[in-house]
């Protein structure tokens, strides 16, 4: 776990790594600013990792806790990477998101809603790692955060008979994927090309709209100028392993990036977990609902996939 973010461990080659980030967004004297970040963002990764892997080990009771404050101290070593002058005030600490403080009975973890704050950790992340100045909404339930993880889908099948997604298949220059697909989300051909424009980042950035979607009976041929990123992919799912898909729904599609996902779920599962532990206690005992199912494979794929993401994170900027 982590195997890439070894070379961190060293002050010197970290201050290099952080100088080259500076220098490429202009930074003034970013090897001064470099020296005065880096020891931050060694332990940012450190306490991160360590996070990481007690939560692999711990029991289920208390690995939102774990898994929450390992993706906080990481995404903090990310916007480091943006942002050498990082927290520059009080109000940037905050988580940046909110919850009920008290859960009525009834209470369905699937059909709750987290709310997004204007200033807080969870929006300078968006900005700084991935230029997003604010989400399209301020709220979100949990089973529409849910669909954003690939790996979910089949817990969808399995339990409500559902199809939510539609693989995609890569080739050298493009995807392919189902003409239901325009059926599903109520599009022409154009439409959805002008859709997939609006979720770049930058205009052409993959989506090569000179040549445009192509279109047969079977399939939709989307035209890439480059294959895009795990963090350039909206409306794509990305698996671990690499696989893409797309929600069916058009009511489903998300343009955040799949850490802020994992960021909003594990910070009310942590929620619960810590303040609401009768609901918590019970959940895990008595197989009520369908809450259960749903948050365990959650904390599965967790473990996991957040490593992934940030190592993916780390050397994407390597490269850049």
């Amino acid at each position: 776990m982590f195997h890439a973010l070894i070379p961190f461990e060293s002050i010197s080659y970290t201050k290099r790594f952080l100088t080259n980030c500076y220098e490429k967004q202009s930074y003034a004297q970013a090897r001064k600013l470099s020296y005065h970040t880096s020891f931050s963002f060694i332990y940012h990764l450190q306490q991160g990792r360590l996070y990481f892997e007690q939560a692999r080990t711990a029991p289920i009771q208390i690995q939102p806790v774990l898994l929450f404050y390992g993706t906080v101290q990481m995404l903090k070593a990310c916007v480091l990477t943006s942002d050498p002058f990082y927290p520059e005030n009080s109000a940037i600490l905050a988580h940046g998101v909110t919850t009920r403080k008290r859960k009525k009975q009834g209470y369905r973890f699937l059909d709750d809603e987290i709310k997004v704050q204007k200033n807080g950790l969870f929006l300078h992340s968006l900005n700084k790692m991935f230029h997003v100045k604010q989400p399209a909404t301020e709220k979100y339930k949990m089973i529409f955060l849910f669909k954003q993880i690939s790996e979910m889908h089949s817990l969808f099948s399995t339990i409500y008979n559902q199809t939510i997604s539609l693989p995609v298949t890569h080739r050298p220059q493009s995807f392919s994927v189902s003409s239901i697909l325009l059926d599903d989300l109520h599009m022409t051909a154009n439409r959805f090309g002008l859709f997939l424009e609006q979720q770049e980042q930058k205009p052409g950035l993959w989506f090569n709209r000179q040549i445009g979607i192509q279109t047969t009976k079977q399939s939709l041929t989307i035209p890439l100028n480059i294959k895009p990123t795990l963090y350039q992919t909206p409306p794509w799912l990305t698996s671990k392993g690499g696989q893409h898909s797309i929600l069916r729904k058009r009511e489903d599609l998300c343009t955040l990036p799949e850490l802020s996902i994992h960021y909003l779920l594990l910070y009310n599962l942590s929620m619960i977990c810590r303040y609401e532990a009768e609901w918590w206690g019970e959940l895990l005992h008595t197989f009520d609902g369908d809450d259960l199912p749903f948050i365990k494979q959650y904390l599965f794929i967790a473990k996991d996939k957040l490593p992934f993401l940030f190592e993916y994170y780390f050397t994407l900027k390597l490269e850049d």
